[in-house]
């Protein structure tokens, strides 16, 4: 198992970028505001230096290779539970725009093995953000991953893999799964998850079922989401090319809308269900996912020029939220504070400005244009 610097950089990279731990449930009100323990940012600080060290200038250091950006709409459930009304979900039957960006975690070839993403930006999102410097922006994100739990359980194995990348000089970080001889002491749990998210191959960014990884705030509880395929559409033959993903995305959407259900998973039990080990799957036998709302990705051109510089100069964060779905717990702190650095100096780099998109940032290359919802749709 052997990576190049930059394949490796960028595989940490989608640690800060995807989603990381949070503190049992009786404490996680108090560890989902944007004030940084010192501990963890000082972290941050020794995590951000590194992974500038290593990412190639002007991309991102995570999820660097898009597959493309396209314009949806996110319509909330009907007849959600009261206990569900929270946040963009308060108000039953309401659309939002969105943009949907789908990447690789990490490799720039399609016809190789790996992780893959999906980052949402609804906009229009009325209510002050939990980062103070865009707090009157009116933009949330969902991010999520094609895998149901993550590598790294908490702040301190996050730590311990950081450094064991810095002195591993391009090579595999074997001294975080097998820090010494004593076997109890072995990440091999980890170890298997790492290998089994590298193996990940899918036939289109648009079948493929994505999930948080880590929970988040929804109102008072703790849930997971996902965003799973409503209808898997059969597949037309793409050639299996280095660029295949983008490709089978333009086939369909050409033609065809794509749909996913959007669906939470309340946590029901905190000792089977932790928030502070990503490495646990939470059982939905105990408590199922259920939908909370439609998105539908209508039929498109979305790779013009214009577009996919559009796309490739977003942002995409958890930390662009609502109070009602704040990240949790210390490691997403490490990631607010890292992303943010990243982000910064990646747009300095291609010398365009941060800034979160509105209605008017972009118009949609939609094949039937009234499919663009106006602001506050039902």
């Amino acid at each position: 198992m052997r990576l190049a610097p930059c394949k490796w950089f960028a595989l940490v990279s989608f640690v800060i970028f995807m989603g990381l731990m949070q503190f049992a449930n009786p404490a996680f009100a108090a560890n989902s505001n944007s004030t940084v323990d010192p501990n963890v940012e000082s972290a941050a600080n020794v995590i951000t230096e590194v992974s500038k060290k290593l990412e190639e200038p002007g991309l991102r250091g995570q999820h660097p290779k898009g597959h493309g950006v396209v314009w949806a709409e996110f319509t909330v459930e009907p007849n959600l539970p009261e206990d569900l009304k929270v946040g963009v979900f308060k108000e039953p039957g309401k659309t939002f725009p969105a943009w949907v960006r789908f990447s690789n975690a990490a490799s720039k070839d399609d016809t190789k093995s790996g992780s893959h993403g999906m980052a949402i930006k609804l906009m229009e999102v009325e209510g002050e953000k939990v980062l103070e410097s865009e707090k009157n922006e009116k933009t949330q994100d969902f991010i999520l991953i094609d895998h149901p739990v993550f590598f790294i359980r908490n702040a301190q194995d996050f730590a311990s893999f950081f450094s064991a990348l810095a002195d591993s000089s391009g090579k595999p970080p074997l001294k975080f799964f097998v820090p010494e001889a004593n076997p109890l002491k072995w990440h091999t749990r980890e170890l298997q998850i790492l290998l089994a998210m590298k193996q990940k191959k899918i036939t289109s960014p648009l079948a493929t079922e994505y999930w948080s990884t880590t929970p988040y705030r929804l109102g008072s509880m703790a849930i997971k989401f996902s965003a799973k395929p409503a209808v898997i559409q059969t597949d037309k033959s793409v050639e299996k090319t280095e660029n295949y993903l983008h490709e089978a995305m333009v086939d369909q959407l050409k033609s065809q809308d794509a749909v996913f259900d959007f669906l939470v998973q309340r946590q029901t039990d905190s000792v089977k269900m932790p928030i502070e080990d990503a490495t646990v799957i939470w059982s939905e036998k105990d408590s199922p996912f259920q939908k909370v709302a439609t998105i539908r990705i209508p039929r498109q051109v979305f790779d013009s020029s214009e577009q996919t510089a559009f796309g490739e100069n977003l942002s995409f964060t958890p930390w662009h939220s609502l109070p009602e779905h704040a990240p949790l717990g210390s490691l997403n702190q490490v990631r607010k504070v890292t992303y943010q650095s990243l982000s910064e100096q990646r747009h300095q780099y291609n010398r365009v400005a941060s800034k979160e998109p509105t209605l008017q940032s972009l118009t949609p290359g939609l094949l039937n244009p009234s499919d663009r919802p106006s602001s506050g749709e039902t």
